[in-house]
């Protein structure tokens, strides 16, 4: 990262990547918790003078596994997910692919997993009508039931509750945002 400024002390290099990542992991921080969790390790490790390059001898993944990983969970969050499947991806064993995504991404594959089927039950929850069945359907899981369970153990409320009370706060925010026009008239 430090190479990225040229012309810049390396002082002022390490302080702007350090701002940069903070700033990612804001962005990141309501949708996907775990980068931003990554972001922030990666601030404090340019803080503190880490070389990034040395992630394969941390046993971390590269930045390009890394991204192949998430994009292949992404795009097969609808099917169950083997961690050997991800593993090949990314041309590893299934244990390292496992030790290397907890060190890399501070989390265990499996609650990752989890917590990507949530973030997408909620989006899913929060743009369609579509029914909670069919919801936990497209998010992997074996059926209502299950996504109910999943869903109201991190979220705190079951996905119908949720959805209710999302709704609610979007017409109020709507409301308020009405108003706020008329009185600009």
């Amino acid at each position: 990262m430090l190479d990225r400024f040229p012309g810049v002390r390396p002082a002022q290099q390490a302080e702007h990547g350090v701002v940069k990542l903070l700033e990612e992991a804001l962005k990141l921080f309501d949708r996907d918790l775990p980068a931003a969790r990554r972001r922030i390790e990666d601030a404090c490790k340019l803080a503190a003078g880490d070389n990034r390059s040395s992630r394969a001898k941390n046993g971390l993944l590269a930045d390009w596994q890394l991204q192949r990983a998430d994009r292949y969970i992404c795009q097969h969050l609808d099917s169950r997910l083997r961690i050997g499947a991800v593993a090949r991806t990314v041309n590893l064993s299934p244990s390292y692919f496992s030790r290397a995504f907890k060190a890399t991404k501070g989390v265990h594959f499996s609650d990752f997993v989890l917590m990507s089927r949530i973030t997408l039950a909620k989006h899913l929850l929060s743009t369609t009508d579509r029914p909670i069945a069919q919801i936990a359907l497209q998010c992997g899981l074996a059926d209502q039931s299950h996504l109910t369970r999943i869903f109201h153990r991190a979220v705190g409320a079951p996905p119908g509750a949720w959805r209710s009370r999302r709704i609610a706060d979007l017409q109020i925010s709507d409301d308020r945002k009405g108003e706020r026009d008329e009185d600009a008239r």
